[in-house]
């Protein structure tokens, strides 16, 4: 039996929309190293500056046996990391009804005063869902009934 014919062109087409798709992935990789590598020149010329400072009022003092420390930005949202649960507790106590992550999500929002929809909806309802699914407690419910599925707060008689 001859071995399969393949077909030259239609491989050719194919492998230049991959080289193509490739070639415009790499490109941009390449720029966001370069962006990074920017970013890091400023910041060990804003630190060396500042070591500069410390030297200049202690003499002696050596900047490197400072430790690191690490900073947690705040989101978008204008939470700090973690209180979105806290914050999504309280919103369920006060409403009373079941809610999607998305309401809980926008109330909060509009509670910091930031306009809800949106992709830090999105993020805030997504961070939400995952909170209050990993939860053992048997705080909260969730209804899977009806969709979007709804959080709720249990009460102390309702079965897990």
């Amino acid at each position: 039996m001859p071995p399969p014919v393949v077909r030259y062109v239609a491989q050719t087409m194919t492998d230049t929309h991959v080289i193509s798709a490739l070639k415009d992935k790499r490109a941009r990789l390449d720029g966001e190293i370069k962006m990074r590598r920017f970013q890091i020149m400023r910041l060990e010329i804003e630190l060396a500056h500042v070591d500069a400072v410390i030297r200049m009022f202690r003499p002696g003092f050596d900047p490197s046996t400072i430790a690191t420390k690490r900073t947690i930005k705040r989101s978008r949202a204008g939470t700090v990391k973690g209180s979105g649960t806290r914050e999504a507790l309280t919103i369920l106590r006060e409403c009373g009804d079941a809610l999607t992550s998305r309401e809980i999500a926008e109330r909060i929002l509009q509670k910091h005063g930031r306009p809800p929809g949106g992709e830090d909806s999105t993020k805030l309802a997504n961070s939400i869902q995952a909170a209050l699914s990993r939860r053992t407690d048997g705080a909260v419910g969730f209804d899977a009934s009806v969709y979007p599925g709804r959080w709720s707060i249990r009460t102390i008689t309702e079965p897990l």
